[in-house]
């Protein structure tokens, strides 16, 4: 008996290239063909369509539910996918762990860093009493608030005896100190005399003045020749040393006030630090630059004299008499393995952010492709859309870890003192532990309660930040008037930076008082305008601006709050996710899963029941279920 089939157009099948995957028909054929031979087994005439293929090579009703379902797994939070996959969130628990050893070694880094920078800031002060004639303790103020004014020399007698006297106390510095300071290079053995007696007090003193410059004040005339020189004397130290005589005898100079901008006096010493800790720190080698600058630049009968210090390494010859010594040595080798294990793990966060954001990039592609062939109508894709492939954190986190890998590097070559990068190591090391305690808002950020902080921000920076610059508008306003007014008779506006500094604290409400009080002027006019001045700065900056900020992160404290209540908007990804879908009692059920809300009992399921209701639509998404093994 000879069946005949015919198909409808809604019976016909369009085949892919994977046809295994899909059966072409749903019918019991195993139970007929036992029963009728090959000559009578009736023929399926099957009408087909061009094929859709998607990149994965599957037809493209197929790919577009394995695509949502694909994006679903992605808009999951590690708890969620924990959950589903049934696979540990190794990567969090590696940052987690990245963060720990990364604090460790900022610690055992800043301990070092301190005895460091101790030791240079005593070591200038103790410059100063040596090398500065007239100095002393009360001298040793903070820059703000000044205890006393600008330490200088107001007579060419005074300018003389300055010089002479840091010349004289140069010579006879291992005599009269109490540091370890010497003009012997301890790094190389050698003594700097041994080819003269008088070679290693060498001092460079170096003049810094217009080529020509003759005055007349009685006539207001005078001779100017702008071009500058520099002009350096190479002095060997001694004990009856006279700057005046030296410069008239050897050189035919004289000092000339009127061209004279700077003079520098520069030498050379080297020390050794030794370290009383536990453990026992070997010493450090350094050689000492000093530089004595008299500043004449204005010219108001009023030469500044300040001091400077820098400090560089140099290779010590070490001879420890102890019989425990090998244990220094095997200190300064666990800070090393300790550096080399945060380099290590440095490189792998690198390579696992760089991947999952490679990962987003690529299901970003497929989404855009998706929507461009499938769903040419629609509009396409923006960048507020498709933001979510390429997450702030996984950036911050590469941030880090390129922070960190050249700071440790810098850290390690200080442990074998061939550098004293200690500020450009400290700068990169504080900003990658700045920068990686933020990456834990991240995890936090998992938890409702926890997140709201996040959410508040994110919801209210981009409101705050168009209003910061209308406001910066004005504030820069008041600082540029308050600058060409106000400073030529007020310190804390007698510079642009100072002006900016000052301002801002007034917002602060810090040192209102010394602000008004500090004028110095007898213009009722000034004085009226600085009262105005500030007191409309104040209440505009306190009591407008600054509370209309606050609003604003009011406005989105409660936006988030509603969030919570009535649930988050969702953005059109997440829409496109769930079309296929079947529907829920619960609106909320899906932004539990991206926003995990409710996390707690996921991340911990050891300690929390996970709801009923959650597993149940875990459950109902089966496709998710069947694939998720081929989700990355």
């Amino acid at each position: 008996m000879t069946r005949s089939l015919f198909l409808s157009s809604s019976d016909r099948i369009s085949s892919g290239i994977k046809r295994d995957t899909v059966p072409l028909l749903n019918l019991p054929f195993d139970d007929l063909q036992n029963n009728v031979d090959a000559a009578s087994t009736p023929t399926v005439v099957i009408e087909q369509s061009p094929p859709t293929r998607a990149s994965n090579g599957s037809c493209s009703h197929d790919y577009g539910t394995h695509l949502r379902a694909k994006l679903r797994f992605f808009l999951m939070s590690p708890c969620w996918k924990w959950h589903v996959k049934r696979q540990c969130p190794w990567k969090a628990w590696f940052q987690f762990i990245k963060i720990l050893i990364l604090t460790s070694q900022l610690y055992v880094f800043g301990i070092e860093r301190e005895t460091h920078v101790i030791y240079l800031s005593e070591s200038n002060v103790t410059f100063h009493h040596l090398f500065v004639r007239g100095w002393s303790s009360e001298d040793e103020t903070l820059p703000y608030p000044k205890a006393s004014g600008d330490f200088a020399v107001y007579t060419h007698q005074d300018f003389m005896d300055s010089i002479n006297y840091a010349v004289k106390r140069f010579d006879n510095v291992t005599d009269i100190s109490l540091g370890l300071f010497d003009y012997h290079d301890h790094s190389t053995g050698k003594s700097s005399r041994s080819v003269s007696e008088l070679t290693g007090r060498l001092i460079n003193v170096c003049l810094n003045r217009f080529k020509t410059c003759r005055i007349d004040p009685t006539t207001h005339t005078y001779v100017l020749d702008p071009h500058t020189e520099n002009i350096c004397f190479a002095i060997n130290a001694s004990n009856d040393f006279d700057f005046e005589k030296y410069l008239l005898r050897v050189h035919n100079e004289t000092i000339n006030y009127c061209g004279l901008n700077l003079l520098t006096i520069e030498f050379g010493l080297y020390a050794i630090q030794v370290k009383n800790q536990k453990p026992f720190s070997l010493p450090d080698c350094y050689h000492f630059l000093v530089k004595i600058i008299f500043d004449n630049n204005v010219r108001t009968g009023k030469i500044i004299q300040h001091l400077n210090s820098e400090a560089y390494f140099r290779t010590c010859n070490q001879n420890v008499i102890q019989h425990n010594a090998s244990f220094t040595l095997i200190h300064r080798n666990l800070l090393i393995a300790l550096d080399s294990m945060v380099l290590f793990i440095s490189v792998i966060s690198f390579i696992l952010c760089a991947r999952s954001l490679w990962f987003g990039h690529c299901l970003c592609k497929e989404v855009r492709r998706y929507y461009s062939r499938e769903r040419p109508n629609e509009s396409p894709l923006t960048w507020s859309d498709i933001q979510i492939f390429y997450s702030f954190w996984y950036f911050l986190m590469i941030i880090t870890d390129l922070l960190v890998i050249p700071g440790t590097i810098i850290k390690i070559a200080i442990l074998f003192k061939t550098i004293d990068l200690y500020n450009a190591a400290g700068l990169l090391l504080g900003l990658s532990s700045l920068f990686s305690w933020f990456c834990i808002l991240r995890y936090l950020s998992f938890f409702p309660k926890y997140n709201l902080l996040f959410e508040t921000a994110q919801k209210a920076l981009p409101l705050i930040l168009r209003f910061l610059l209308c406001s910066l508008i004005i504030y820069c306003g008041f600082m540029f008037c308050g600058w060409i007014v106000l400073g030529p008779y007020h310190t804390k506006f007698r510079t642009l930076s100072t002006t900016f500094e000052t301002l801002f604290g007034l917002i602060n409400g810090d040192d209102m008082y010394a602000t008004y009080a500090n004028i110095e002027t007898e213009s009722v006019y000034v004085w009226l305008f600085s009262k105005i001045y500030l007191y409309s700065f104040i209440c505009l900056f306190i009591y407008v601006i600054s509370s209309l900020v606050i609003a604003l992160i009011i406005d989105g404290y409660d936006t988030v709050k509603k969030y919570y209540t009535d649930g988050f908007p969702k953005s059109r990804l997440q829409k496109f996710s769930e079309e296929n879908l079947p529907q829920r009692s619960n609106q909320n059920d899906w932004q539990t899963l991206t926003t995990a809300i409710g996390a707690r009992s996921v991340c911990f399921p050891c300690c929390f029941k996970t709801p009923q209701s959650l597993k149940d639509m875990i459950t109902a998404d089966t496709y998710l279920a069947r694939h998720v093994n081929a989700f990355s």
